[in-house]
This record gives structure tokens, C-alpha cells and sequence, in this order.
């Protein structure tokens, strides 16, 4: 009964802040009509402002799955207003954080003691604040700089209760399989799966390992001895997140050896580790002048299974025609794997996707190879955004497109606002050569 209770109350207090960005809307279109074009902009842009710091604020507040979806809305430069992606961008680091009582209570409850018995120093404010917890500044005994995440109180219950009104609500477009049950299901154990620290533990060590060829990512090294289920213990990162880093006017050359990197990571994951970090805000990225990458918050990983890496080989870079049947049968290859049949539509949708999008972001043409891309052009996202509402138009989703649509949305937008120009098809046939795989095979 109290989870019902509190399942209700969260579901009330959406609806509030829905109804609430919903009002700072009705004062601008009731004063427009009598205002001249200006002062018009001004008041929208008071209006877009007024409405994102409504909702930012109660997801803030409310964490969990809602403050999740913030923080992927606020990656759409694409499609948001500049005033609105400034307030909603808080939620990549500054949410509202516990009182330091709820804090200790939580250590203490999670490793048996309190951060002073374990720590040097402990700062009981916490320098970031995520969707699921805080993040605290330490010192080790040994003078070691720590970072210390703290899981707020009840978050698991909390996400069981919003995927039961989301289900409820998503019902007509599971019906239509527009928005199938197991993409629901996908979403869910990946988001419950970020509440077990010991989990994102073990993805600490793995990537740490997997990523030593690439010399300029690192990643925060894991004290096992200091972390549970519900703390986890880290070497604390430098570096400085996207916004700040711009802030500092790093040259062209700069940016794009930056967005190269970024650009060869995702790669690196996808064909060589058959794993991938699903949560690309801008938070999780730490960048430094000497173009180096710190890639922190390691909840969500998503392992993806060999044979669909496999697949993603033959079609990456795909030479021939992406209407001929030969490339239709790749399609159809992958969708065997889980059992299901791709349709016609489907199929049609899927080789749109790769002539219009992926051909000409990533050409094919080995000739070609040394020609960047620019990310800066943000006509590229308009058609990565339109391709995939085609894609769901035309049913054909699987769970492992989930978190890896997620991640490469967030490259997209992460190049674009550092307005790099990358040598796409260069660094992806790197990864295609025979020999470069590294499975990080989950043990779970």
C-alpha cells in the first residue's frame, strides 16, 4: 500500500509539472497578439525558459527515469531551443542533492560505517548530482583524491512505479507495435540494472582494460574495499565538461582531434569490445587541453551479443547498392537472430536509413577515406532524427537498438555542438579489419 501511495503521488506531481509548462505558455500567447515582433521573441524566449526551469526543476526533484529523460532531452540541440537546452542542461550535474543526514544514513546502511571511519576527508556536499545519486569529494587515508556515489533512498521502487504508469500509458502504441513490449522491457532492466553499484563496478574494471589501446580515453579507477551495492568508490577525474570546455574557445584543430577521439571510442566499443556506454550526456565526458577524455558514470553499459556485431561488420560501409537483395538479406539476417520477420516496409525503412543517412555520413568509398565530415552542418541531425522516425513508423525495433540508438545519438549531438570534422569512414574501417575483436564477455 505505501508503494501504491508513492507511485500515485509521483504520478500526480508529473502531472503538475506537465500542467505547470503548460501555463508559462498561456501568459505569452495571451500577450502576443498585442506585442510587435521583438518584444514577441522576448517573451517567447521567457516563455521556452520559464516552462524548462518548471520541468528541470521537478525532475530534479522526482529523479530516477524522469530525470533520465531530462537529461536526453537536453542533449537535442537539434530540436530545442536555446533556452530551454541551458536550463534543462542542469540536470547533467547539478540536480538537487540529500540533506547530509539522508547521506550518512545511506553510507552507513550500505558499508556498515561512517564516511568518517573510512575516509581522511569526506565533503558531505556533493559536487555532482545525477538520476540516481550524488557524487561526494574524498581523501583516502593514503591522500588519494576519491569520488564517492551515493544511491538515493528508494530510487529502485521509484522506477518500478514510473515504468508501471509508462506501460500504462504507452498502452495504444504497444498495441499498434509501434513501441513494442520488449523495448519497454529493455529500458526497465537496463535502468534497474544502474541501481546495483557492484554491477557498474565490474563495468569499471572491464572497460578499463578493453580501452588501454586507446591512450587518450581513461577511465576512474575502483576501490573495491570502499564501494557496496549502494556506494561506489572512485579515483576522482579532472578534465572539464563540454560547456566549460568550449567556454575556453579551443581551436578547429582542437575540436576535431577532440570529436575524432570521441568519434573512435564509440567505434572501439561497438566492433572491437561488442559492448557499449549507454549514457552519453555531456556530464559523463571530461575534457582536457591536450585533447585527452575522461568517460565516467559506467550504470549504463549495454553487451552486445557477437553474431549482431557480426552483422553491423557486413553492413557498416556496405559497397554495393542498399536497395539490392543482397543487402535486404543482411537485414533479414539480423532480425532471424531474434526470431523475428522483417516485413517489406521494414526492410524499405532500413535501406532509406543507410542510403540517405549512413551513406553520406559515412561514404563508403575507400577514395573517400580522408575527406572529414562536418558535424557543424546540423542538417545531418534533421536527417538522422527523420530516418529514425521512419524506422519506428515502420516497426522494426530490437532491444539491442535501445541503448545503442541512445549512444550514437549522443555522439551525434556531442560532435555537433563541438563542431567537429571527423574522418568517419577512416576510423570505422579501422575497426572492420579481421582481428580487432576483444569480446568483454558478461558474466552475469
Amino acid at each position: 500500500m505505501p508503494k501504491q501511495r508513492g507511485a500515485a503521488k509521483r504520478a500526480l506531481r508529473v502531472a503538475a509539472m506537465a500542467a505547470g509548462a503548460g501555463g508559462s505558455y498561456l501568459g505569452y500567447l495571451a500577450q502576443s497578439l498585442f506585442l510587435d515582433d521583438e518584444r514577441r521573441v522576448e517573451k517567447r524566449k521567457r516563455a521556452h525558459r520559464l516552462a524548462a526551469r518548471r520541468v528541470s526543476d521537478e525532475m530534479g526533484q522526482l529523479k530516477g527515469p524522469l530525470m533520465k529523460l531530462g537529461q536526453a532531452l537536453s542533449l537535442h540541440t537539434d530540436v530545442l531551443p536555446a533556452e530551454m537546452l541551458e536550463e534543462l542542461s542542469r540536470l547533467q550535474m547539478r540536480a538537487p542533492g540529500m540533506h547530509p543526514s539522508l547521506v550518512r544514513a545511506q553510507f552507513r546502511a550500505a558499508l556498515g560505517q561512517d564516511p568518517e571511519d573510512l575516509f581522511a576527508q569526506f565533503d558531505a556536499e556533493p559536487f555532482a548530482a545525477a538520476s540516481l545519486g550524488q557524487v561526494h569529494r574524498a581523501r583516502s587515508r593514503a591522500g588519494e583524491l576519491l569520488a564517492v556515489k551515493i544511491q538515493y533512498p528508494g530510487i529502485r521502487e521509484a522506477i518500478e512505479g514510473d515504468f508501471t504508469w509508462f506501460r500504462a500509458a504507452a498502452l495504444p502504441a504497444r498495441l499498434s507495435k509501434h513501441l513494442p513490449g520488449h523495448i519497454i522491457d529493455e529500458l526497465y532492466e537496463q535502468l534497474l540494472a544502474e541501481t546495483d553499484y557492484r554491477r557498474e563496478a565490474e563495468n569499471l574494471r572491464r572497460f578499463a582494460h578493453a580501452l588501454r589501446p586507446l591512450e587518450f580515453v581513461d577511465v576512474p579507477r575502483v576501490y573495491p574495499q570502499l564501494s557496496g551495492d549502494k556506494v561506489l568508490t572512485m579515483s576522482l577525474m579532472n578534465g572539464q565538461h563540454l560547456e566549460d570546455f568550449l567556454a575556453t574557445r579551443p581551436p578547429q584543430r582542437l575540436r576535431d582531434l577532440v570529436g575524432g577521439r570521441l568519434f573512435e571510442l564509440f567505434y572501439f566499443q561497438v566492433l572491437k569490445m561488442e559492448a557499449v556506454h549507454g549514457d552519453p550526456h555531456w556530464g559523463n565526458y571530461l575534457f582536457r587541453p591536450d585533447g585527452t577524455i575522461g568517460l565516467i558514470d559506467f550504470g549504463c553499459v549495454k553487451y552486445l551479443p557477437a553474431a549482431f556485431v557480426e552483422n553491423l561488420r557486413k553492413v557498416f560501409l556496405y559497397p554495393g547498392r542498399r536497395d539490392s537483395e543482397e543487402f535486404f538479406h543482411l537485414m533479414e539476417e539480423r532480425y532471424k537472430q531474434k526470431g523475428t520477420k522483417l516485413s517489406k516496409a521494414g526492410k524499405a525503412a532500413l535501406s532509406r536509413f543507410s542510403i540517405n543517412f549512413y551513406g553520406k555520413v559515412y561514404p563508403p568509398d575507400e577514395s573517400q577515406d580522408a575527406l572529414p565530415f562536418d558535424f557543424g552542418n546540423r542538417s545531418f541531425l534533421a536527417s538522422y532524427m527523420s530516418e529514425i522516425a521512419n524506422l519506428t513508423q515502420s516497426k522494426v525495433a530490437l532491444p539491442e537498438y535501445v541503448i545503442l540508438a541512445r549512444a550514437e545519438l549522443g555522439l551525434y549531438q556531442t560532435l555537433h555542438r563541438l563542431r567537429a570534422r571527423v574522418t568517419t569512414s577512416r576510423i570505422v574501417r579501422r575497426y572492420l579489419e579481421r582481428g580487432q575483436r576483444t569480446r568483454l564477455r558478461d558474466s552475469r
